[in-house]
């Protein structure tokens, strides 16, 4: 069963990752986002459409916090160190969290924002 939900995790960083590339790279597909994003509401998705770089981060994070909470289940003599990984990997998905609400709140840290929607504030 933990290999299932590794995978899912796994899944789900590698899927944000991505959609945070293309975002980044693509201005045409801010709006896909979006609008995938829609059950936040308006100013939700536009918030987590500008904030897509650092939720991937945390996603990212999320998922190497669960592989290590598994590996330090599975094999006793790494637990201290996974354990230690998990919880600085805890940690960094908290500063993704606080980046997020920035960009939500202020539009800051721009450079974490992709660069055609730096200067706006709505879609």
């Amino acid at each position: 069963m933990g290999i299932v939900v590794c995978f899912g995790f796994v899944t789900l960083a590698g899927y944000m990752v991505r959609s945070a590339a293309m975002v980044w790279r693509d201005p045409h597909r801010a709006r896909t986002e979006a609008a995938g994003w829609a059950k936040l509401g308006k100013h939700g998705a536009w918030a987590v459409t500008r904030g897509i770089v650092p939720l991937a981060g945390m996603c990212t994070c999320l998922a190497v916090m669960v592989i290590s909470g598994l590996g330090a289940e599975a094999w006793g003599t790494v637990r201290g160190a996974l354990e230690t990984v998990g919880t600085v990997f805890f940690i960094l998905m908290l500063v993704c969290w606080l980046a997020i609400a920035s960009i939500a709140a202020f539009n800051r840290p721009r450079f974490l924002v992709p660069p055609y929607l730096r200067d706006r504030r709505r879609m």
